[in-house]
């Protein structure tokens, strides 16, 4: 998950929006990734997965929200996903883009 994190911040992999608003997906050679959120705003769970082609299931982990003073290392998972879904969710949405033209329309108001 790291390693797709960091090929998306640098624009190597296209993240796309699905028929559910909180699941991205991208196309990986010939797989297809998916990265999900479930559940309240701040304490959501996240889920990843690893599908073929056909949409068959191939690998997947879940992370529900564990505080850290519970686990640091199911924590550092969640933290792991969530980092993952949020740039996804960036990338889909062209969130930058939205960003940036609205600041333009702002400054055609002032």
């Amino acid at each position: 998950m790291t390693k797709l994190a960091e090929l998306t911040g640098k624009d190597k992999v296209e993240w796309k929006e699905t028929g559910n608003a909180t699941t991205y997906l991208a196309s990986v050679d010939k797989f297809i990734v998916t990265v999900n959120k479930s559940g309240s705003e701040v304490y959501g769970g996240y889920s990843f997965q690893i599908l073929d082609r056909t949409g068959r299931a191939i690998e997947g982990v879940t992370a529900p929200f564990v505080g850290r003073e519970k686990s640091m290392e199911e924590h550092a998972n969640w933290e792991r996903l969530r980092d993952l879904y949020e740039i996804a969710r960036r990338r889909a949405l062209h969130s930058e883009k939205v960003v940036s033209d609205l600041l333009a329309s702002l400054d055609n108001i002032a």
